[in-house]
């Protein structure tokens, strides 16, 4: 669906119909009556229909419930064109609240509040209540998975469907969320901001990502040993090449997961004793072959815990 279209249902015929935004009037194109945004969108003051409120508390979780393992969309190849399908598979919960809410507008805030609070126990109940045993670590596997749904597709989609409460929804969810679960790291993107980063090939995603966590400058002595290793003595064979490539596929989701999902902080310092520190020796006593597949175990690692492909 065009964010510059509304899909409205025919007050006459009951057929959905696709109306330009900036429409004040329009015909069905079914049966043809005559119809004002005003039908649907009332000015304040008018009653707002309780029918579309009840419609959003029934289906707001459908963005979670339906799609749990819509998250292992999030690769550079494929996020945008599945991001605008999902995007519009889920809008209509969110045009009903947003209809009722136009018309409403004194109800603003507690409603947006009840509906962040509703979406919570929604999401607490779909984690705990599958009929099954789960360990701790596995029910936090799963509630972490979950979240890269919310923080990549679901926000993000609410914030692009256009809705005058896009933004405000998604910030008191976002509040909610972190208050339940403080623990976690919950940012809440926009589309254009998540694909913005499957496009900076030109950057040495994860050390950069570390690097810039510790506060070291761009051109650091580091990245810049990183890159010149890259450039250089890796991409000279094509076996190499085609590591450099496979590493741009998955690395921009991996930086993604870490600086919104997850315990930045922590995999960052895990990453920079484990991995990079060992890697950067490597390169100043000229074992390059050493570091080539530490860096290469550092990538699979991260690509098995974020279970991307």
């Amino acid at each position: 669906m065009d964010r510059n279209q509304r899909i409205l249902r025919c007050k006459s015929c009951g057929k959905e119909i696709s109306v330009p935004s900036e429409l004040d009037s329009f015909n069905c194109v079914y049966c043809g009556a005559k119809l004002s945004m005003q039908d649907y969108f009332p000015v304040s003051g008018q009653s707002a229909d309780p029918a579309d409120l009840e419609f959003a508390r029934s289906h707001i979780f459908d963005c979670i419930r339906d799609y749990p393992d819509y998250w292992k969309n999030f690769e550079r190849q494929h996020y945008a064109e599945r991001f605008r399908a999902y995007r519009d598979w889920i809008a209509e919960p969110y045009q009903a609240l947003d209809r009722y809410l136009c018309a409403a507008p004194d109800e603003r805030q507690d409603v947006l509040n009840e509906l962040a609070k509703l979406f919570l126990a929604e999401w607490e109940r779909y984690h705990r209540e599958d009929g099954k045993r789960q360990t701790k670590g596995a029910l936090e596997k799963r509630m972490f998975e979950t979240k890269l749904t919310l923080c990549f597709f679901a926000v993000p989609a609410i914030r692009d469907l256009g809705l005058s409460i896009g933004e405000d929804f998604t910030a008191v969810l976002r509040n909610a969320f972190v208050a339940a679960y403080p623990k976690n790291a919950f940012e809440t993107m926009t589309f254009d901001e998540l694909s913005a980063g499957f496009r900076k090939r030109k950057l040495c995603f994860i050390t950069t990502a570390v690097c810039e966590a510790e506060g070291k400058p761009d051109d650091c002595a580091e990245l810049t040993a990183f890159r010149a290793f890259r450039d250089g003595w890796l991409s000279q064979t094509p076996e190499g090449r085609a590591l450099v490539n496979d590493y741009y596929e998955v690395a921009p989701s991996i930086v993604q997961i870490m600086k919104h999902c997850d315990d930045a902080q922590k995999v960052c310092r895990r990453l920079r004793r484990q991995y990079l520190e060992p890697c950067y020796q490597d390169l100043q006593a000229g074992r390059y072959s050493a570091c080539r597949d530490r860096y290469v175990s550092m990538v699979n690692e991260l690509r098995n815990r974020y279970s991307l492909n």
